[in-house]
């Protein structure tokens, strides 16, 4: 397996990135192609006792697309970037996936211009998998690739969605749910309401709407689906609820004698509590519905997020996802559904 890791589009400097693409190759046997600035690459290959081959080799790129551009324009404009070049070598199948913490437009974007969408797909979708208190993770999409929907693309998300809870994350039959403010039936926009039916006399495993406050602790279905907009703000916003109460409680903590006692007593447990729900540890979110395997990274992803995101990668590559996809657009199902 071969996969490319784009070095030049995060907020940390190409270093940490080659870093974690060089952790995931070793540990993982898996051929690194590395997008970017020859020589950064270079000397952090040289830092890391490793030579440019056959395990580790470079594309070399001299343009790169900053977070803030327009992301169809970047796309046109900057052919040179390691972004660009990247998805090309995808669609050339000189790789086998391709892995980003760059711009997610520029990525969104660049996949469906240079890679197309799958057969029968109107809307590719990010995926993002969620740990939750029971130990397993949920499935929500779309994360932010479509910020305005029809209904019938949320019907197609849930399919997707269905196909990789199954095939990579091993749920033998992924139920769906439809993020909405209430779980009655009548809840929710003229969106809600027109998914809703639409899903309702669909061929998945539908059980109705999931409130957001539902899906961390009573997790009541596999896969939540709901549009771009929705989702890219429930994911910011759980980002930002772990973040401010990881940052309280270490505030509390050093705030008297006896309550650092107590943090230090209760340390295995804050460890175990950020394992899971660090972004770091979850690696990247999956672009379902184009024609290739495409993985969006966390944009401050370091070493460690990246390495996640490649491992992402190659699950998605080993299983074979995009091609249940088609098939299910076609009218197969493994299940008889």
């Amino acid at each position: 397996m071969r996969i490319l890791l784009d070095v030049m589009g995060g907020d940390l400097s190409p270093r940490e990135l080659v870093q974690g693409g060089i952790d995931a190759g070793r540990r993982q046997g898996i051929d690194i192609l590395f997008a970017g600035d020859s020589a950064a690459i270079r000397a952090t290959l040289a830092e890391m006792n490793e030579r440019e081959g056959d395990r580790f080799s470079i594309l070399p790129a001299t343009q790169t697309i900053d977070m803030n551009e327009p992301p169809v324009r970047a796309v046109r404009g900057k052919r040179d970037s390691s972004l660009v070049k990247g998805l090309l070598s995808l669609k050339e199948h000189e790789v086998d996936a391709f892995v980003s913490p760059g711009n997610t437009g520029a990525v969104v974007a660049g996949s469906i211009f240079i890679l197309g969408r799958i057969a029968g797909i109107p809307r590719p979708a990010i995926a993002a998998s969620i740990p939750t208190v029971s130990g397993r993770e949920i499935l929500i999409l779309d994360m932010g690739a479509n910020v305005d929907c029809a209904p019938e693309h949320l019907l197609y998300f849930a399919l997707m969605g269905v196909a990789y809870a199954r095939d990579v994350l091993g749920i033998p039959h992924p139920t769906v749910g439809l993020l909405n403010i209430g779980t009655e039936k009548g809840k929710g926009n003229r969106l809600n309401h027109l998914a809703y039916e639409l899903l309702e006399n669909g061929p998945l495993p539908f059980t109705g709407n999931v409130e957001g406050h539902h899906l961390l602790t009573e997790r009541p279905v596999d896969v939540v689906v709901c549009d771009g907009f929705v989702g890219n703000i429930f994911l910011k916003t759980l980002e930002g609820g772990i973040s401010t109460v990881t940052g309280l409680m270490q505030d509390l903590i050093g705030k008297s004698v006896r309550a650092k006692l107590g943090g230090l007593l209760l340390r295995p447990v804050f460890s175990t509590v950020h394992e899971k729900l660090s972004y770091h540890h979850l690696g990247g979110a999956p672009l379902l519905g184009v024609a290739g395997s495409v993985v969006i990274a966390h944009g401050r992803s370091n070493a460690q997020a990246i390495a996640s995101a490649i491992t992402v990668a190659s699950r998605a590559v080993e299983s074979r996802v995009n091609e249940t996809i088609e098939r299910g657009i076609s009218g197969w199902w493994p299940d008889g559904r």
